[in-house]
């Protein structure tokens, strides 16, 4: 009898510790979870919030260095000062469908912003940073208008190429569930009309 007491004892314990692991496993994939998309959402956030007014160089038009559509943006930012010293860069966001079933990512991209460039071609070379796994749909928006007369309004596109919208927005679906909706101000986005210096936030009027 005693010996059958303490094989089920045994076994209670057991049983306990098991649940407790698999619990502790649970919570500390949520922890890291959750720290995944702080570490997105800061990086969206100090990017597209720090977008600067660049023009390539085009004589035959005036073309702002922003290009977004519904699973990608690209635009410059201004160089975080921990990374290689400072200046501006291409930076770019985008979706990458998985294979078959599998989930998708939302991956980042940089490469440095060389005046002479006429387009983000340093961007397709770029080494790719994962900020998001299991990404199930990604859907950028943006928001703005052609000209100052124009009401604003959200886009799927951002078609309008001498100027850059005030807002950005994410709507990302995961494999775990729907994020909330992450809206970005473009600080810089009133200075998309203006003679920028190179590597100057600030700008001259233009006549």
């Amino acid at each position: 009898m005693a010996l059958m007491l303490l094989a089920v004892m045994l076994s209670m314990l057991f049983a306990g510790l098991r649940t407790a692991a698999r619990a502790w496993d649970a919570g500390s994939a949520r922890g890291d979870r959750a720290d995944q998309l702080a570490l997105a959402t800061t990086f969206l956030r100090r990017e597209l919030s720090a977008a600067f007014p660049w023009r390539f160089k085009d004589s035959t038009l005036v073309r702002r260095a922003f290009e977004g559509d519904s699973e990608s943006v690209r635009f410059v930012s201004m160089r975080p000062a921990e990374l290689d010293g400072g200046g501006l860069a291409f930076v770019s966001f985008a979706f990458e469908r998985g294979s078959g079933r599998e989930p998708g990512r939302l991956v980042m991209r940089r490469a440095l912003a060389v005046a002479a460039e006429p387009d983000f071609t340093p961007l397709d070379a770029a080494k790719s940073f994962v900020l998001l796994e299991d990404v199930e749909s990604v859907r950028f928006g943006y928001y703005g208008s052609e000209t100052d007369a124009q009401p604003l309004e959200w886009f799927d596109r951002w078609k309008f190429p001498q100027r850059l919208p005030t807002h950005v927005r994410l709507s990302a679906r995961l494999a775990s569930g729907e994020l909330p909706d992450l809206v970005v101000a473009m600080r810089i986005a009133e200075e998309s009309g203006c003679i920028e210096a190179s590597f100057q936030r600030n700008c001259v009027p233009r006549r």
